[in-house]
Parts: structure tokens; C-alpha cells; sequence
């Protein structure tokens, strides 16, 4: 049995008639009668009777009728689900985010997404960069937005765009006026970090294996879950921290925090949009994916 047949019983049914039936849908009586036909041989089953003025249902005929119609009112309701799938129409977008992209790329994010793509909401899911990159694995987000990588094959990485992480002290901090330090002396310092999951831990912990300094040297205070816990920490006097420049920039501008430079150690790293390297991205994923390249990519914010 196929919709096509299912099409036509409802046809014939309701015209009364196999010709009738068969005009609505370009068929011969004939065709229309051998379907019929194979429609009643599968189930066993007589669905129409033969009358001199045409056909009508049987007792089978109207309990088939009945589940055809639904079935074939299913199957318009999936048409047009696909059809605004397509059109980007109406879509909800499971999209995760670590914190940096979720604090300071999402909010320039939003007006442009309502400007291009009105009917594209976003559903944002916030974790560490591991916690994302688990999201997209487990198809609970569709794309992330992380801090760091994991070589993983899983992954396909797009770059988004750079952003650099830089030494600050509070106000009352001995080092707030020093300017320029040296490694050495960031090795003596009380540092707050982020937790071993995030793409800012990620990126110190690289960055200093390059610069030839083991990081389990570091004299950790404290790891915090967010890089707004770490600003505010060392806001309040709370030893020092390495963050996104992204994320200061507005408090040393204020006067509420110090950026030190370090000799010898420049931490660039690259920000990412990710995801599953063998999934099929749905339209309003491959809409969202481009406007982000677009919007930040080898741009400053």
C-alpha cells in the first residue's frame, strides 16, 4: 500500500465514483480499479461495494477511510513542517556557548540574528569549553561556541576570531602601577584561575609550556567556574588572574582593574564555532554558522 493509494481510496470515496475519483488524480477507471483492488487483497477485506449508481463504503470501507484521512492529514502537516524547516521560517536553534562567547559574542549576536533571520530563535546552553563540546557530541546543541579545541575528529572547527588573554590586578594590588613584569615573577604571584575544563585554562596552560614553565608552578588560590567570578575576585583584592581581554576591558577603562603585561609571554588564542564533523546542520545551523563568520571573523570587538 502506498500514499498514492491511500490518495485515491479517499478519492473514490468521496465522489462516489472510480472515474470521478480517478479524474481528481489523472488515472484511468481501470488503474483506479486494480488499485482498488490490491488496497482490499492486502487486508483481506472488501472497503467499497459496487452499486449501479457508482460505490459505497462498506463497514471496513469507512474505519479505512477514516485512518486514511488521518494518516494523509499527517502527511500535509509534515509538508509543511519540512517546508518551514527549509524556509527558516520558524526554527528553534540549540546552540551552546562557553563563557567568553556567551558574554560577549552572543549579545552582538542577538540584534543582527532578528535582523536577518526573524524566525530563528536561539535556545543557548552555557558550560566550560568541554561541557559544550560534550553538548554537540551528545546532540544536545547543534554549534558551540567555545574558547579552545579538542583534537578530535568528531569536531569540525570553524575560527571565529582571536582574542588575547591578559594579566589584571586590582586597585590595591602591589603590582597595579608595575606596568611590565617578568615570568619569574608571575611564578611568586597568587593567581585565580579558571577551571581545567575552560578554554582559558586551556590557553594559559599551553602558553606557558611554551614559554618553557611547568603550570602546576603556579601558586593557585582559587578556581572559579566563570570568568566574571575570576574579574570580580581579583576586583575585591583576590590576587591576580589571567582573562579574556574581551572581558576587562570596560573595568580598566573604569579604573576597577589593571592590565600587567608579561616579558616574554603573549597569550593569543583562537576563538571557535563547533561542530559534529558528520552531522547534516539544519538550515537555520548553516544560517547562523555564516552570519557568526561573517560578523566576527578577523574582526576586533
Amino acid at each position: 500500500m502506498t500514499l498514492r493509494q491511500l490518495e485515491l481510496f479517499v478519492a473514490v470515496a468521496e465522489t462516489g465514483s472510480f472515474s470521478r475519483g480517478g479524474e481528481q488524480l489523472s488515472l484511468t477507471q481501470s488503474t483506479v480499479s486494480q488499485h482498488i483492488a490490491a488496497i482490499e487483497e492486502e487486508f483481506g477485506t472488501r472497503l467499497l461495494d459496487r452499486i449501479s449508481k457508482g460505490v459505497v463504503l462498506t463497514a471496513g470501507g469507512k474505519v479505512f477511510l477514516h485512518q486514511a484521512r488521518m494518516i494523509l492529514n499527517e502527511v500535509e502537516q509534515l509538508q509543511r513542517a519540512m517546508n518551514r524547516f527549509h524556509g527558516i521560517d520558524k526554527a528553534t536553534l540549540d546552540l551552546g556557548a562557553s563563557n567568553i562567547p556567551a558574554n560577549y559574542l552572543i549579545p552582538k549576536l542577538l540584534p543582527l540574528l532578528q535582523q536577518r533571520y526573524p524566525g530563528i530563535s536561539l535556545n543557548v546552553r552555557m558550560g566550560d569549553t568541554q561541557q559544550i563540546l560534550d553538548d554537540i557530541r551528545c546532540q544536545r546543541v547543534e554549534l558551540g561556541l567555545v574558547g579552545g579545541r579538542i583534537e578530535d575528529d568528531l569536531y569540525r572547527y570553524t575560527p571565529i576570531m582571536s582574542d588575547e588573554l591578559v594579566l589584571i590586578v586590582g586597585a590595591t594590588h602591589p603590582l597595579r602601577k608595575a606596568g611590565v613584569i617578568n615570568l619569574q615573577q608571575v611564578l611568586e604571584q597568587k593567581l585565580v584561575v579558571r577551571e581545567q575544563g575552560s578554554g582559558t585554562w586551556q590557553s594559559l596552560n599551553n602558553a606557558l609550556l611554551r614559554a618553557g614553565c611547568d603550570p602546576q608552578s603556579l601558586d593557585v588560590l582559587a578556581r572559579l567556574g566563570s570568568n566574571e567570578a575570576v574579574r570580580r575576585a581579583v576586583a575585591a583584592g583576590y590576587g591576580c588572574a589571567f582573562v579574556s581581554d574581551l572581558s576587562v576591558r570596560e573595568s580598566i577603562e573604569r579604573g576597577e582593574l589593571y592590565r600587567i603585561d608579561v616579558d616574554g609571554l603573549q597569550i593569543i588564542r583562537q576563538l571557535w564555532l563547533a561542530e559534529m564533523r558528520e552531522r547534516t546542520s539544519s538550515p537555520a545551523a548553516q544560517a547562523v554558522k555564516q552570519m557568526v563568520v561573517d560578523t566576527f571573523n578577523n574582526k576586533e570587538l
